[in-house]
């Protein structure tokens, strides 16, 4: 799946952007590992080592079965990487920024950062993960075929347990993964946004009208069809007691449903944003503190006495020297606040803080989205106004163009 690095209709918390444990780079890309990714890591090796595997082999220790199933969840999101990278790999080649990717609870996202610039690079970029994916499941099912020798070729049309049976760990780790591979790339093949074969419906379309909003718009409700047709067959499972599938197919369909009206709202929202700077989306109107100032005055005259979330802090000069906000004064006794001085207790990591008037507004976006509080824009050292999500979401209510 791929998935664009700025999204400004919606919220990320302080860790969003960089989410998960970094394991390193690949090609120059940045690869994650989701928190998430543990609950169907979990999952996926409980039900292989404790029921698919033993089924197969009754005559497999413990210990066996488990390594097995441990080894099929490694390698099954290697394969989900691999994926990801096949779409990478066909980005960068047209000169589109792939900064990382994540694998999560759902499987995998390639970041990217920009929309692809034609429809074919759009339908190469999109196809890209289901091919590869198909192609390591080939190989995989190949691989285990060589590895099970000819008594497996002709026990299965008579007696598929006995031929099961007769695998070893190595044959059954690889009988596993090719079919699961080649289901995640069928899977990932329905015409459905932001699914792959969504992407593929989306650069036809585009090819046929011309028109990117239209495509989006179509793919994108192709995709919450399909969300909403597994949501519906989820709930059919639970109610007829299959209740871990059902619940794992209304999960999905959630998901799909909502990654779908997302997508179209960050393809309007992206458009809008074009050629818009923080300089375009600040506050110009604020109020700053002098160096001087006793925590209290700031508390007793500004804090209390004004919507403004975050302070400048500047000399005499007008220079800026520190960014104040509740966070640093809240835990400063009564008694003492009269005897402190904002210079005492602001923050003075300012490059994090701070943003210049001329940063592009996607960029903004993506670094409002990673604080809980407002950002000052600095140009030459001073302060030229405030910025917040708020401040930035007025702006596109105000400028953003139906389709």
């Amino acid at each position: 799946m791929i998935e664009h690095d700025s999204d400004p209709g919606r919220r990320r918390q302080p860790h969003a952007v960089n989410r998960g444990l970094r394991l390193g780079t690949l090609a120059g890309i940045e690869i994650r590992l989701d928190s998430s990714l543990i609950i169907i890591f979990a999952l996926l090796v409980s039900i292989l080592g404790g029921s698919v595997f033993p089924g197969w082999h009754p005559e497999w220790g413990t210990g066996i079965a488990w390594f097995t199933a441990a080894a099929a969840g490694i390698l099954f999101f290697a394969s989900v990487l691999l994926h990801e990278l096949a779409h990478s790999m066909v980005a960068k080649h047209f000169g589109i920024t792939v900064p990382r990717i994540t694998l999560f609870l759902f499987g995998g996202l390639a970041e990217i950062q920009e929309e692809p610039r034609t429809p074919r690079t759009e339908f190469l970029v999109a196809v890209a993960g289901p091919v590869a994916s198909l192609v390591l499941g080939l190989l995989f099912t190949l691989l285990a075929n060589n590895l099970a020798g000819p008594e497996f070729a002709r026990l299965w049309p008579e007696d598929q347990e006995a031929a099961l049976a007769q695998l070893s760990p190595a044959a059954t780790l690889l009988f596993w993964l090719g079919p699961i591979n080649i289901l995640l790339g069928l899977f990932n093949l329905v015409p459905g946004f932001p699914l792959d074969g969504g992407r593929v419906l989306r650069a036809a379309i585009w090819w046929i009208t011309g028109d990117l909003y239209r495509a989006t718009r179509m793919a994108s409700d192709a995709g919450r069809l399909f969300g909403w047709m597994l949501m519906v067959l989820g709930a059919v499972q639970v109610l007829s007691g299959l209740i871990l599938q059902g619940l794992w197919l209304l999960m999905i369909g959630w998901f799909l449903a909502n990654a779908a009206s997302a997508s179209y709202r960050q393809l309007l929202m992206r458009e809008a944003l074009k050629g818009v700077t923080a300089r375009d989306l600040m506050r110009s109107r604020f109020e700053t503190l002098h160096a001087g100032m006793a925590v209290a005055d700031f508390v007793d005259n500004h804090l209390l006495q004004s919507p403004q979330i975050l302070w400048p802090v500047v000399g005499e000069a007008g220079q800026l020297v520190g960014l104040i906000t509740l966070e640093e004064v809240k835990s400063i006794p009564d008694a003492d606040r009269r005897h402190v001085a904002v210079t005492q207790v602001m923050r003075t990591d300012l490059s994090a803080l701070t943003l210049g008037p001329d940063t592009d507004a996607s960029r903004t976006m993506l670094v409002l989205g990673s604080h809980s509080f407002p950002l000052a824009v600095v140009e030459d050292n001073r302060v030229i106004g405030l910025l917040s999500q708020v401040d930035a979401m007025k702006w596109l209510l105000l400028h953003q163009t139906p389709h």
